[in-house]
């Protein structure tokens, strides 16, 4: 965590005893694992640039440790500075001796510690770059990623030289939050992401490897219990939806492997932290969430962060995003570690109309014992964030559960969130042992299809399908479908547009209404399904994550539909199921014998045989492929055959970029259909302090409002029925 936020953790133990052995080969990463149990950070505190105690903690005594590990914790992370207590790159034996103390009253009990490298102002966190850049404050900097590099070897090798004779009880983990302070509102344009904030791109996890790298070598280096102590590597920004990055360019460990662990954080943000109450705009709310899943009060429906809206945090979240770590890492032989989870009790909405503050605790706990289990469940050790700071005495908002400050009161190391500990403790000892996901058995008769996809047309984005007709088949029984899929690739901006994406979408045809009969789900981003094999499941009915049929009896086609720009990749797909409500399946196509009945746009096909990893040849056999659907024979003129006018898709492509600039913000967004766009940005109190109506045309389209607005808003893309909404940040 960095210094703008404040969070919480936690760990249930099986000990061993000792805090030195001998130098030996210490076990691998999976064999500690499941001995780390829950963990808890010891935040706010050893990270401190310069001093410990200057955010209102002291530095931990063994009252302190002794209550954490009596609470139930087996693992503390100490998120640690050190360049700031370090002089020409030399760390101070005073500060090694002060980290050493804390280290000691941990393993002393019996617990297994995280020491990393945290944000202490940035040294390594903000300039995960190489050459010119905007620093966090956007102003023109520049960074020499091997003097970065150098001054992260030359830390860890003190770092593993003091702590070189410690056993298996203690782990490394090589950095913090990479990238998370990364500029917004005012860098280089062609640095933005969707969210506006600067792009982690491939080349910058490039940079973020070597420094992984360059600790693994300083520990390896030092020899003695270090040539085989399990070090944690990041995800960049620890973001869990960047794994894929990690896992494509994952660091090479001069120990050989299994001795690596890699670390995520997890705070849903309309659930852990938002605080600026419910925003409104023009048809449109973002709400701060209150309650979770059935914990609610009465109706308030509107703040309560549930399944079935999809919500990030709900129970489905959770486990889909958990499963994607399973499968990339854990599965591999790579333990996970939630570094820092947790979500803000607000105590201050005590007196807030309509706020119950009892079902808010409620909601928070029952998170909390949620995401602990599921983590469990995946491979996965959960360490929740504490901050020191007790709302309940302040009436501001906290994720503390051990009392750190004596202002509070004389028993220092006390639980002070009884609630919130017997939940994660409850439910994580309830929660059944991750075990590794066993490969399917596959005969040398099972095929699947393997799809590649060229981009042609540089001018704008393109669609390319895989497309199965079923000539009014009855799905009626049938209540979700799901199939495997694996995708890579590239995608570049179209001329003159600074901007790319690569996403894709299920769809379906059905009714013999063929102006209405297209219905569509987006399933996910290229990067969604990238680094292991994934099975998606997509749910008939309504609502945004499901798939809505017009005439469930009536189904004349399905498929997949990749929009993209300039976007060249592939995908493997195989095992497209149907469900029934009693459980049982219909397998709709296996590609065992047949290719799907047409490709539209650039894609192409092929049947190769079926894998557990989704991986397939590097490019495609043309004498076997199937033709683009502008060469095939079917002649009927329905919509999506190779005969009929163009299928229906959304207006607007789920990709909105903007840039902001001495007082000018500036949307840069792809149209599917040209027309009359509203472009609006709002406050957080959902009043319009810019809007321009513009006729857009097909393909890329930037629009620029002039405002002096500062702080958090809402860009508003709105044509016809269609609308998007982002948030921004400007200064």
């Amino acid at each position: 965590m960095n210094i703008l936020k404040m969070t919480a953790a936690f760990g249930l133990a099986i000990v061993a005893s000792g805090s030195m052995a001998l130098a030996a080969d210490l076990p691998k990463a999976t064999e500690i694992y499941p001995r780390m149990g829950i963990g808890w950070n010891l935040g706010n505190t050893m990270e401190v640039p310069s001093d410990p105690t200057a955010w209102g903690n002291i530095v931990p005594n063994a009252a302190i440790i002794k209550g954490v590990k009596n609470a139930g914790f087996s693992t503390i992370r100490i998120p640690c500075a050190w360049d700031s207590h370090a002089t020409n790159g030399t760390i101070s034996s005073d500060w090694l001796s002060t980290v050493k103390t804390v280290v000691d009253l941990a393993i002393n009990e019996g617990m297994y510690v995280i020491l990393n490298s945290h944000w202490d102002n940035g040294w390594l966190e903000d300039n995960v770059f190489s050459g010119n850049h905007p620093d966090r404050d956007k102003n023109p900097t520049s960074t020499d990623s091997s003097k970065v590099r150098q001054l992260q070897e030359k830390y860890w090798k003190q770092i593993a030289d003091y702590f070189k004779d410690y056993d298996e009880h203690l782990l490394f983990a090589s950095a913090n939050e990479p990238g998370v302070n990364d500029p917004r509102d005012g860098a280089a344009a062609d640095g933005y992401t969707e969210n506006g904030q600067y792009a982690f791109t491939d080349e910058r996890m490039t940079i973020l490897k070597r420094l992984h790298e360059a600790c693994l070598r300083s520990v390896r280096a030092s020899g003695g219990n270090n040539a085989t102590r399990t070090v944690i590597v990041q995800t960049p920004r620890t973001e869990i939806d960047k794994y894929t990055q990690l896992a494509a360019q994952y660091p090479t460990d001069p120990a050989g492997e299994g001795y690596t662990m890699v670390e995520v954080h997890f705070y849903p943000y309309q659930f852990s932290s938002m605080n600026s109450g419910d925003m409104n705009g023009d048809g449109w709310t973002m709400y701060e969430f209150y309650y979770w899943e059935d914990i609610t009060t009465g109706t308030d429906a509107n703040h309560t962060c549930t399944s079935a809206k999809n919500n990030d945090g709900s129970k489905n979240h959770i486990d889909k995003q958990f499963k994607k770590l399973q499968t990339a890492f854990a599965d591999k032989g790579i333990p996970v570690v939630i570094g820092e989870m947790g979500a803000n009790k607000r105590y201050s909405y005590e007196a807030k109309e309509g706020f119950n503050l009892s079902k808010h605790l409620d909601a928070v706990a029952a998170w909390y014992g949620y995401t602990v289990a599921s983590a469990k469940t995946h491979g996965i050790v959960p360490i929740v964030w504490d901050t020191g700071y007790e709302g309940s005495n302040e009436k501001g908002d906290d994720m503390t559960i051990i009392r750190r400050q004596s202002k509070y009161g004389s028993d220092l190391g006390a639980v002070v969130d009884e609630l919130t500990l017997n939940a994660i403790k409850t439910q994580y000892a309830a929660a059944e042992a991750y075990t590794p996901a066993e490969k399917p058995v596959i005969s040398a008769n099972d095929k699947a299809l393997w799809v590649t996809i060229t981009s042609k047309t540089a001018a704008e984005a393109e669609n390319s399908t895989v497309r199965i007709n079923l000539s009014g088949a009855d799905w009626s029984n049938y209540t979700a479908i799901s199939f495997q899929i694996r995708t890579e690739g590239t995608f570049a901006p179209c001329p003159g547009n600074q901007w790319a994406w690569g996403s894709f979408t299920l769809f379906a045809m059905s009714s013999n209404d063929w102006d209405n009969a297209w219905t569509q789900v987006a399933i996910g981003q290229v990067a969604d399904f990238s680094g292991a094999l994934n099975t998606v499941k997509v749910e008939f009915g309504e609502g945004d994550d499901k798939l809505s049929l017009v005439d469930p009896k009536n189904v004349n086609a399905l498929g997949i539909l990749a929009n993209g720009t300039q976007f060249n990749g592939t995908m493997y797909l195989n095992n497209i199921l149907l469900h029934k409500a009693n459980g049982t399946v219909d397998t709709l196509q296996s590609f065992d014998k047949t290719l799907p009945d047409e490709f539209g746009g650039n894609a192409k096909g092929i049947l190769i045989q079926a894998n557990a990893d989704g991986t397939g040849p590097s490019t495609i056999n043309s004498s076997n492929s199937a033709a683009p659907a502008s060469s095939n024979s079917n002649t009927n003129n329905k919509p999506g055959s190779s005969n009929s006018t163009a299928i229906a898709t959304p207006v607007i492509a789920q990709n909105v970029h903007f840039s902001a600039e001495h007082g000018t913000i500036t949307a840069t967004f792809n149209a599917i259909t040209a027309g009359r766009t509203t472009v609006s940005l709002m406050n957080s109190l959902g009043q319009v302090i810019a809007s321009k109506n513009v006729n857009v045309s097909r393909g890329v389209n930037s629009v620029s409002l002039e405002t002096s607005y500062q702080g958090t808003a809402f860009l508003v893309i709105r044509q016809g029925s269609q609308k998007l909404v982002k948030t921004v940040r400007l200064k």
